[in-house]
Parts: structure tokens; sequence; C-alpha cells
């Protein structure tokens, strides 16, 4: 989609990924290439100072709308707003979406159900409300913000990976159904991003059992790999190759795949190294203190390879142990 001139709806906008969409979007925004940003969330605060943070920029013109995507009132009322002051949408940014981390046997139904009022039936109503305008004009984009969690579950995570298993599903059958209409629909992948996003789950705290054991995602990036999305209209879009290659490893290794995961989220351990017996770390048990207030646990074993041994002594370094360091969550 060519970004001039256009009217771009983010819901979710008020932090997060959604925030960052909104500066992406204006960043590119000029007195002669104008855009409308439409910017949705709950939380008014925030909202307010993104878009008068947005409205500072030339060529962009932001408007703050207080909303909550699962009551139908609130956000027919926005949409009224948007009619208004920007006319129909161009541009769809379906972000809004909570998380919701619990094993399945302990799962607390309520929260289960808001998740998806959120994440599915939230992103059908605001798909539902900016369709007449686009269909009118036989012109628009849609994005879906699913995850990488839409095409591999993860332990824990079974009613959040369901959310985006179905919009997944609704993107596939919408492409086709809007084609006629040329209104083209992208679903984006993002993966382990740097947000506030784990932490504020209904329950429980996705990013407590991976903090410090993986890489996350700038914001930024992703707020800016949306831009390119919809620069560039792919069918799926992803932020980053560790997030293809997750989807392509569930598509063609599934059992593999299964196995390190299983692997991953047994294991508290965030990283391990090797020392030698003889080192001065004996002996061996657990609770020793380590850097940062780690905690540090000793494991017997034997191995035949030293990695970076000097040539000639393999035999004296046969013998070694595992260094394992928990740090504190």
């Amino acid at each position: 989609m060519e970004l001039h001139d256009r009217t771009v709806l983010i819901t979710g906008a008020s932090m997060g990924i959604g925030a960052a969409t909104a500066r992406a979007f204006a960043a590119l925004a000029s007195p002669a290439r104008p855009l409308r940003l439409a910017l949705l969330a709950r939380s008014t605060g925030q909202l307010q100072a993104l878009a008068e943070e947005s409205n500072r920029l030339a060529g962009v013109q932001a408007l703050a709308l207080t909303a909550d995507v699962t009551q139908q009132e609130t956000l027919a009322a926005a949409m009224g707003q948007i009619e208004q002051a920007f006319g129909p949408v161009d541009l769809l940014v379906n972000n809004a979406g909570v998380g919701m981390r619990s094993p399945v046997g302990n799962i607390d139904l309520a929260a289960a159900r808001q998740v998806f009022d959120v994440n599915y039936w939230g992103a059908l109503a605001c798909i539902e409300a900016v369709l007449p305008g686009m269909m009118a004009q036989q012109d628009g984009l849609i994005i879906n913000i699913s995850s990488i969690l839409g095409h591999r579950a993860m332990p824990n995570a079974g009613i959040y990976c369901s959310t985006k298993f179905a919009l997944n599903a609704l993107s596939e059958s919408m492409r086709l159904e809007l084609k006629p209409h040329h209104i083209r629909v992208v679903s984006f992948y993002p993966g382990v991003t740097k947000t506030e996003f784990g932490r504020n789950e209904l329950t429980g705290d996705a990013a407590a059992h991976s903090r410090n054991r993986m890489s996350r995602t700038p914001v930024s990036a992703v707020g800016q790999a949306i831009v390119r999305a919809a620069q560039r209209e792919p069918r799926d879009a992803y932020v980053t190759l560790f997030d293809r290659v997750v989807v392509w490893g569930a598509t063609l290794a599934p059992g593999l795949l299964d196995r390190m995961l299983i692997r991953f989220y047994r294991s508290r351990r965030p990283y391990r190294s090797w020392r030698p017996l003889g080192s001065g770390l004996e002996p061996f048990g657990s609770g020793l203190s380590g850097a940062s207030g780690a905690t540090t646990t000793l494991w017997p074993c034997r191995t035949r390879t030293w990695p970076g041994r000097p040539p000639g002594i393999r035999r004296r370094w046969r013998r070694c142990v595992w260094i394992t360091d928990t740090l504190p969550s």
C-alpha cells in the first residue's frame, strides 16, 4: 500500500507494539505525504500523550480514541469519530491483545473467555467495523497481529495460542473472501518482544520463565516491520529470521521441536559452562553464591572433549563438572 494520504487505525495503541507501530507510521509522514492516525486503546493517559507526540510531527494528524474492542457500544462510537474526523479507514492494524499463562487442569475459565473476547472476538469486531468503508471504496488493507505462537503452541500458554490459531484461520478465510473487493489481508507474526506484555497477563507471567534466557526483539523493530508489511503487503510477515525458523520447524519437524521445547521449559538453567575437576570448585553441591545473586550448582559428568583445549592434554581434562547458574527471576 502506498502510505500517502491514508487513514490508519491502530488498536491497542497505548503501549508496546501498538505504540511503536504508531511512532513508525508517524515517522514516515511529511507535509507532502500526510498520514492520519486513529489510535485506539483503553488507557486514556498514555494514548493521549502518544497522540500529542504524533501531532507535533509534520504531516501527521493523530486522534486518540478511548474504547474497548470487547464493548460494541464504545467501539461503534470510536468508529463514528474516525468517520467524522478522517473518513473511512484505509488500513487497520489489529493489534489489541492480552496474554494468559496457565497449565491445563488449572485454567481460570472466566479469564480464558476474556482472552478470547479481546484477541479473537475483539479483532473480528474491528474488522467488521472497517469493512463497509473499505468495500465502498474497493480498497483497503488489514494487518492482523498474530504471533509465532499462532503456528507453534507452547506449554502453559494453550489459551493464548488458541486465540492466535483462530485469528490465523480467520485471516486465511478473509484473504480469499475479500480479494474481489481489492482488500488485502496480512498475517503478522512477532516473536519474543521487549514489552510489558508478559507481565500484564491475566494469569501467570510468561516473561518470568524466559527472562535472561532468550533474546528479545526491540519493540521499535517490530513497529518498523509492521510498516514494511503495510508497504509490501506480503501474505505472511515476520520480524526476525529466528521467528521464521520457529514456524518452519513447527511445519517440517514438529516432533523434534516438541522435544526441544520440553527440554527448554523443564530446565531452569539459563546457561551452562564447563569447569575441570581439581579447579578449586569442589566439593559438589548447590546453593553456592554466584555472580549477580545467581545460585550455582555443580553437576558431575564425564566428557571426551574440552572446548578450546591446548593440544596434548586431552586426558588431563577428561573429568569435569557442569557449572549451572540459575539467575533470580
